[in-house]
């Protein structure tokens, strides 16, 4: 059961921020595209690209060629680092601050005094916060299709593996959201919470891009929460979306399941 109470109440408090972080997360999806093909960038990256030594092009491989055609572009956007951190921001701030934010404040312990059972004020507040960063994802597809929009000679993008990608970046930040609100859950103060996840995100990010770049580590990649998330290889009908969603939903699902446990169990203050 969900208590809808909870749920206007915090999504009255927190539109303003949500209707921002959805207009930011569009228009930079059309900025991506319209980069890309209205500025004509790949011909212009293919022609600096060319001039490079031999061993400059082997260090950027491939890849660096390839994120700058429309599929790759469309890609990009949803794993720039603008819109990580943009999303990352959301779902590490809501549980941090709807939970021991609440806690530090004394407004919890008025909620959990309400005839409503404390494990549904938790499943409340993470099934809410899945939805404000599912409305934030479909912001990234809505810019997606204006940018595309805006060229119709473009008719090479498979938006299902579009869609694909928007879904493991919403099961990617509803991971982080359900971490956070695993550490909310054992403690009294917001802010501590919300540098603790943002630490934890930040080392799993830097972590994968780091052994990316050293071959030799790169089976570490897969204890890295950001390995769950790459575009450029949905983009081209890889198998590891399904992979993602299991790994993803995994432990978006145990980190939810031990918060609301512990939050049923506490004492506020605890």
């Amino acid at each position: 059961m969900i208590s809808w109470h909870f749920v206007s109440n915090a999504l009255r408090e927190r539109r303003a921020q949500i209707a921002f972080a959805c207009v930011f997360a569009g228009l930079f999806q059309v900025l991506i595209v319209a980069l890309v093909i209205g500025a004509n960038l790949l011909v212009i990256v293919e022609q600096f690209y060319s001039q490079m030594p031999p061993q400059v092009q082997v260090l950027f491989g491939e890849q660096f060629i390839a994120q700058f055609s429309v599929n790759g572009a469309v890609a990009l956007g949803y794993v720039h680092p603008l819109v990580l951190v943009l999303l990352a921001v959301v779902a590490i701030s809501i549980p941090a601050r709807q939970i021991a934010g609440e806690i530090e404040n004394g407004t919890l312990e008025l909620l959990f005094a309400m005839p409503v059972k404390r494990s549904q004020v938790a499943l409340s507040q993470w099934l809410f916060c899945a939805f404000v960063l599912l409305v934030l994802v479909v912001g990234c597809w809505v810019g997606t299709g204006v940018g595309l929009a805006l060229y119709p000679d473009v008719r090479s993008v498979p938006l299902a593996n579009v869609a694909k990608i928007g879904v493991n970046l919403w099961l990617l930040m509803v991971a982080v959201a359900s971490y956070t609100m695993l550490l909310a859950a054992y403690s009294n103060e917001g802010s501590k919470v919300a540098l603790r996840a943002g630490g934890i995100t930040w080392f799993f990010y830097f972590a994968n891009v780091l052994l990316v770049m050293w071959p030799d580590g790169a089976f570490l990649r897969r204890f890295t929460l950001f390995h769950y998330h790459e575009p450029p290889q949905i983009m081209m009908n890889s198998p590891v979306w399904g992979r993602n969603v299991l790994v993803l939903v995994s432990i978006s699902v145990v980190c939810a399941a031990l918060a609301i446990r512990r939050m049923a169990r506490r004492d506020i203050p605890g």
